[in-house]
């Protein structure tokens, strides 16, 4: 059960917007990747270009003394190699990058230096990007190379880049990168979407069939898919509303089948109550008449006695009345539907005392109802308004009966619908008024009738206070009804 909650709490999502955001996550994660291996080769190609341009110049400081060896004594003493590395200045600007510095240390003298200037083409990167890159590895790209002969130290050379050109040229790649995702991204996510769109076109259809199903249509069947798995939910779906129409077809002819026989024993009870037990209450009746006429004379002492069992007589009679009256609504075969329905009222207007108003609206000839079904849509009706005299508490009860027939010129008799509803003002589905004994027998009786007659039962709140209860039958559907 937990489970169960759980999934039905799941979060929805939108599968093309869901492929979307993986795709931008794995583009962003591809991104970081190439990002961190452009800054990585930068570096490298960065590092290597003052190692050569050091090594060059190092070579160059050291050729002199080199070629003349005999005499290393004598130049060392009077060979300036600050002089000589003022002189490399044309050679400097054939070997060096744009943003490279070169810096010569001699022992005991001032260091000099030669710097080239930069500019980038791109403009300058981000604040945030430069002291970022610079921070991890502004340190490590500067080159030191001594200037030496036969072990012993003359002198360092020092090459190093302007962190600027250096986070210029890796934001230069970075961007080219960035653009070239982003469009590569905007491309996929337009090609996925629409993909996905075209792909799932087909659920519409899924969709509003369960919609269909779900309001009652079990005549609604899938069309055939391309997709092998929509076309597997077209089989099971199809499959079920198949098996939702046969079992509920079944259901509806068993309830009418159940209704019509519960009507037929009403029917014969009724008769049996009037035609014997009504005889014999009667002839009951007679005889204590007659004891009392006959005991009048010869005994008066058994007067009270005779006049008690007529009065008892009497009494079951009246209420053998109203049980048949009951049992067959015979009221209904000879008033009409519409006096039947009058007299329902007023009997309730009467019994309310004044604390309900119960009260009737007609709308269409409810003579055109097919005789069959009056008994059951006085049914209907009547166990409305019991319901709500019993457990509304309500001030206020509307019965509404309408019969609409079917469009045509003229009407087709036996053909429409009739709609019943029972509406008030009370304490509408209360937790009270539902524990209370009895409650919703009355609703079930009404279920199985509109059931057997293949109509529809709603219960639902009013908006402002009480329930409505409201019943809907298709003439068509009643047996007998077409003409």
């Amino acid at each position: 059960m937990r489970e169960i909650r759980f999934l039905r709490h799941r979060p929805v999502f939108d599968l093309k917007w869901s492929l979307l955001k993986q795709i931008a996550a794995v583009a962003l994660l591809c991104f970081l990747g190439g990002a961190a291996i452009s800054l990585y080769r930068t570096e490298k190609e960065t590092l290597n270009a003052n190692r050569a341009v050091g090594d060059a110049i190092g070579r160059f400081l050291e050729m002199p003394i080199a070629f003349h060896g005999g005499l290393r004594t004598a130049l060392e003493k009077h060979f300036d190699l600050q002089k000589r590395f003022r002189q490399m200045d044309p050679f400097l600007d054939q070997v060096m990058s744009p943003g490279q510095c070169v810096q010569f240390n001699e022992a005991g003298k001032d260091a000099i230096s030669s710097c080239l200037g930069f500019r980038s083409p791109v403009g300058e990167a981000p604040a945030w990007f430069s002291a970022v890159y610079q921070r991890a590895v502004g340190g490590r790209m500067t080159y030191q190379r001594p200037v030496a002969y036969q072990g012993r130290v003359l002198g360092a050379v020092f090459v190093s880049t302007n962190p600027s050109a250096v986070t210029a040229r890796a934001w230069s790649e970075i961007s080219r990168m960035l653009a070239l995702s982003a469009a590569t991204i905007g491309a996929l996510g337009i090609l996925v979407y629409f993909v996905v769109e075209r792909a799932l076109r087909p659920t519409r259809d899924v969709v509003s069939g369960l919609n269909r199903l779900a309001a009652g249509d079990l005549k609604c069947r899938l069309p055939p898919f391309r997709l092998a798995e929509l076309q597997r939910i077209s089989h099971v779906f199809n499959d079920l509303a198949n098996t939702l129409e046969v079992a509920t077809s079944e259901r509806a002819d068993l309830a009418r089948r159940l209704v019509e026989a519960r009507e037929q024993e009403r029917r014969h009870l009724a008769r049996v109550l009037h035609d014997e037990l009504a005889q014999s209450l009667s002839a009951m009746s007679a005889t204590a008449a007659s004891i009392k006429v006959t005991a009048s004379t010869d005994c008066p002492s058994l007067v009270p006695e005779a006049q008690a069992l007529t009065e008892t007589a009497g009494n079951i009679m009246k209420g053998l009345r109203r049980t048949v009256q009951e049992l067959r609504l015979q009221e209904i075969d000879d008033d009409g539907l519409l006096t039947s329905l009058e007299g329902l009222i007023g009997d309730h207007n009467r019994r309310g005392c004044g604390k309900t108003r119960f009260s009737l609206e007609t709308h269409g000839d409810l003579n055109t109802i097919p005789p069959a079904m009056t008994v059951h849509i006085f049914y209907i009706v009547q166990e409305g308004l019991t319901n709500a005299a019993k457990h509304a508490q309500a001030a206020n009860v509307r019965a509404v009966v309408r019969i609409d027939l079917a469009q045509g010129d003229p009407p087709r008799p036996g053909a429409g619908l009739v709609e019943a509803t029972v509406e008030d003002d009370g304490a509408g589905l209360a937790h009270e008024i539902r524990r209370e004994t009895g409650f919703g027998l009355g609703l079930i009786g009404i279920r199985e009738r509109t059931l057997a007659l293949g109509g529809q039962m709603k219960v639902v709140p009013r908006p402002e206070k009480g329930l409505i209860l409201s019943v809907i039958i298709p003439v068509t559907n009643f047996p007998g009804a077409a003409s």
